[in-house]
C-alpha cells in the first residue's frame, strides 16, 4: 500500500523522508512571488511519474501556458496529457467572460466538478484558490475544504496553492485546520542572497525526522533547485 508520493525531484524527496504522504490535504501558502505555483508543478509531476491520475485546476493560468511552464522547467508533462493520465482545466478559457458573477459561483462550481469525478483521479491540484476563496461566501469556504479534507481521506492526495493576504487570519487558522500538510513560502535574504524558504508548518503522515526548513531557488534550466545553508550564506 502506497504512503507516500514521489514530489520527482530527489533532492527534495531526500528532505521529507520519502515524498508527500499519502493520502492527504496539502495547503501551499505564501504571497506573490515565492513560487507556489512552480511548487504544484513539482508535486503535479511527480505524482505522475509515481503513477497516480490527476486533476489540475488552474486560475491563474491557460492551461496551455501550465503546460509550456513545466516545460521550460524540465518538468515535461504533455505525454501524460496525450495518454489521458491527467486532466487540466483552466478557469481563464477563451469562452468564459470572467467577472465578479462568474468568481462568486466559481467554488461551487469546482466543488460539483471534484465530486462528480471522484473515480477518475488520484491526486487533485488547485492552482490558486486566491480568486474562488475571496469571491466566495465565508461558509461555502469552510464547506468546500470540508468536502477537500473527507475526499482526501477516501484516498486521495490534494494539494492546493493560495495567497496569505487573501483571507483573514481568523478565516485561515480555521483552513489550516483542515489540513494533513501546511508550507509556507517565503523570501529570505541569508547573507546577501535572497532564496525562497519552505517553512513545512505540519505535515502528518510524514516521519517526525523530516526538514521543517527548506531553502530553495527555480533554476530555469533545471526547475526547483534546493539550497544549503551554508551555499546560500556564501
Amino acid at each position: 500500500m502506497k504512503t507516500t508520493v514521489s514530489t520527482g525531484n530527489d533532492e527534495l524527496d531526500v528532505r521529507l523522508q520519502g515524498g508527500l504522504p499519502y493520502p492527504s490535504l496539502i495547503l501551499i501558502e505564501g504571497e506573490q512571488g515565492t513560487s507556489k505555483t512552480v511548487l504544484a508543478q513539482q508535486f503535479v509531476y511527480g505524482a505522475l511519474r509515481d503513477g497516480l491520475r490527476g486533476i489540475v485546476l488552474e486560475t491563474e493560468m491557460p492551461s496551455v501556458d501550465f503546460l509550456r511552464k513545466m516545460k521550460l522547467l524540465k518538468m515535461d508533462i504533455v505525454d501524460y496529457v496525450i495518454k489521458g493520465k491527467v486532466r487540466l482545466h483552466s478557469i481563464l478559457s477563451k469562452n468564459l467572460e470572467i467577472n465578479d458573477v462568474v468568481l462568486s459561483n466559481a467554488l461551487t462550481v469546482f466543488e460539483k466538478y471534484i465530486n462528480s469525478k471522484l473515480d477518475n483521479f488520484d491526486f487533485l491540484a488547485i492552482d490558486s484558490l486566491s480568486m474562488l476563496v475571496k469571491f466566495a461566501k465565508y461558509s461555502e469556504v469552510l464547506e468546500f475544504f470540508s468536502n477537500l479534507k473527507k475526499i482526501s481521506t477516501s484516498g486521495k492526495l490534494i494539494f492546493a496553492t493560495m495567497h496569505s493576504s487573501i483571507l483573514s487570519e481568523d478565516i485561515l487558522t480555521k483552513l489550516r485546520a483542515f489540513c494533513d500538510g501546511y508550507i509556507k513560502l517565503g523570501i529570505s535574504n541569508i547573507g546577501g542572497r535572497s532564496v525562497k524558504v519552505m517553512n513545512i508548518v505540519k505535515l502528518r503522515g510524514a516521519p517526525t525526522s523530516f526538514d521543517s526548513v527548506i531553502s530553495f531557488d527555480v533554476d530555469p534550466a533545471f526547475g526547483i533547485k534546493l539550497v544549503p545553508i551554508a551555499l546560500a550564506r556564501a
